[in-house]
């Protein structure tokens, strides 16, 4: 199977073909070798999107998003590498293999799909209800006052369960669907007489995943009765965890801006939709999950909570931060005044107001210190130790030790403590924990510009992926220099291995997910004109020159470190920082 699979996969990459496919989303003009076009995962006016058919990847220059033929499906998609197979399996007829199911599992699947079924039908039914007739007029009132347009309720699919115990059952068993499935999928329920309708007389949400399929719903009163909100059961099909309310309608607006607003509830989601804020999901609760945290990962760099300013509210906030960290997301708060929830607070004061509150939204940690700091009594030093020690688990989410140091600095103003004594306190948390020590910050190869070293390092990569015959003639200069970027160093062996019977498709499965980027990246660019043997000694001379110069700066700060003490190792480095100036210069025949 395994290997029937692999035979799959690489049938439907060699088949799909990349400039029709992207064409498809974006238009693509040919340039030279390759196609451009604006890339569809940032806003932008100039076309820096690339697109190289002979190699079969993408790369953008402005955000630099890049892979594979299955990476841009993924992420223009927001699906998995297993449905975005599936989709284009299916785009080029090719079949796909299957494993011997058992009965448990045909029968899983039969019923996932008759809920699906039940939940379009069920969902159609609800705003036939609302719109067309007179028993859905209350609830269209109820929402025209709270700002909700006909072209929203068109958008978001809102329905009405009318007040009637057997009106959903009846209807849909008119057209074949059976009760048992009806109350697998959470809209009905088996009583004494019969089965009856879960959902009366509310205002009818329907909720759905990321791919736009309806896999629950939520229902509002038009009244102030209780429960005002009634969602469809927790079930293995309708898990809240891994739902993000409005995901499908606000997934291009989050991709275009890198940023999505979290609120709590469907209703303060609908009701920022309807101000003109595209980008805002509901987390339908307080509880924001790392599943949820996972799903805005793949498509934006910031979140911003918004949540209601009441005491869970701001709970929630301090444990979303975290989570969402963790995912890798820039975090920031945004707190609603007067302790209105949003939907009250953009209803009243219109878009402009709700665009401030979210322009001065707090960076994540600051507001966790805040609010830990709120909840110790921090006029004592008992209180302010306490605060300390509440406060370390969240320094220690910082990505680097500046931006700890920074709110280090910040934390010691705000409860007047030495600000050294907080730091070593940090540090202590830090080796328990395993956390990097000072002056050992990483950065992540993304963050790191290109400078002259990297362009020298990747110029030589382009070669090598266009001529790999040249790898043994140069393995043994690379050897000895070695590549500053560990990334690209991943890249070197990886090809090296492959030898010269590689493909792109081969060397993109052996590498992960940074070097599969930093791959397209440089199949993006083009390789200058002129003799090969010359551009590869300049690649190597100038990436040896590099690493000299770091050598040569080395000794010659110990030189002048040892000169000032009177250290009588001073002669030492200041002789071995000549002798590789000397030899920086040999590289250029001076």
């Amino acid at each position: 199977m395994n290997g029937d699979f692999e035979n799959f996969k690489e049938q439907v990459r060699s088949t799909a073909d990349m400039v029709e496919i992207i064409s498809g989303y974006v238009p693509l003009k040919r340039k030279g070798q390759n196609y451009w076009g604006c890339c569809p995962f940032h806003g932008e006016k100039t076309p820096s999107f690339s697109v190289n058919p002979g190699k079969s990847m993408f790369y953008c220059f402005g955000c630099h998003e890049g892979g594979d033929i299955f990476k841009f499906i993924m992420k223009i998609e927001n699906c998995s590498f297993m449905e975005a197979l599936k989709l284009l399996a299916g785009r080029y007829g090719i079949p796909i293999p299957e494993k011997q199911k058992t009965a448990a599992e045909i029968a899983r699947e039969k019923q996932r799909e008759s809920i699906y079924s039940a939940n379009e039908l069920a969902s159609k039914f609800f705003q036939a209800c609302l719109t067309k007739t007179a028993h859905g007029e209350p609830a269209l009132a109820y929402l025209a006052g709270r700002g909700i347009s006909r072209e929203i309720i068109a958008s978001f699919g809102i329905g009405y369960a009318l007040n009637n115990f057997t009106a959903l059952v009846t209807s849909l068993g008119k057209r074949g669907c059976q009760p048992q499935v009806l109350e697998a999928a959470g809209l009905a329920a088996q009583g004494r007489s019969g089965y009856y309708d879960k959902f009366r007389n509310r205002v009818i949400i329907p909720i759905r995943d990321a791919r736009g399929r309806i896999v629950g719903f939520g229902g509002r009163v038009l009244d102030n009765s209780t429960p005002k909100y009634l969602n469809t059961a927790e079930t293995q099909w309708f898990n809240k965890r891994r739902l993000l309310f409005g995901l499908d309608i606000a997934l291009k607006a989050i991709r275009k801006s890198g940023k999505a607003v979290v609120v709590e509830g469907y209703m303060d989601a609908i009701s920022l939709h309807a101000a003109g804020f595209d980008n805002v999901v509901a987390s339908m609760g307080t509880a924001f999950s790392q599943e949820q945290a996972k799903l805005l990962q793949r498509l934006a760099d910031e979140v911003i909570f918004c949540y209601d300013s009441d005491s869970a509210g701001r709970k929630a906030s301090v444990r979303a931060v975290s989570i969402a960290r963790e995912a890798g997301l820039k975090v920031r708060i945004a707190g609603v005044p007067d302790g209105k929830d949003p939907d009250e607070y953009v209803r009243q004061h219109g878009k402009d107001a709700f665009e401030k509150v979210l322009a001065a939204a707090q960076n994540g940690i600051d507001f966790q210190i805040d609010e830990t700091i709120l909840q110790n009594n921090v006029a004592n030093l008992a209180g302010k130790v306490e605060a300390v020690s509440n406060i370390l688990p969240f320094l220690l989410e910082c990505k680097n030790e500046i931006e700890a140091s920074e709110h280090i600095r910040r934390l010691a103003q705000r409860l007047t403590i030495d600000e050294g004594l907080i730091a070593e306190e940090y540090r202590k948390a830090a080796r328990k924990g395993g956390r990097q020590q000072a002056g050992q910050l990483q950065v992540m190869p993304e963050e790191k510009s290109a400078g002259v070293g990297q362009q020298a390092e990747e110029l030589l990569l382009r070669l090598l992926l266009e001529q790999p015959q040249l790898c043994d003639e140069c393995s043994m200069d690379v050897q000895e220099i070695g590549f500053e970027n560990a990334v690209l160093a991943q890249l070197f062996e990886r090809l090296c291995e492959l030898g010269i019977g590689y493909t792109t498709d081969k060397l993109n499965n052996i590498l992960d997910d940074a070097a599969q980027t930093a791959l397209a990246r440089i199949l993006a660019h083009q390789l200058p004109e002129g003799d090969t043997d010359k551009l590869l000694q300049d690649c190597l001379r100038q990436m040896r020159r590099l690493r000299l110069e770091k050598e040569y700066e080395k000794h010659r700060l110990l030189a002048d470190e040892y000169e000032r003490s009177a250290d009588e190792r001073f002669l030492g480095e200041l002789m071995e920082s000549q002798r590789i100036k000397n030899e920086i210069k040999k590289l250029y025949g001076n």
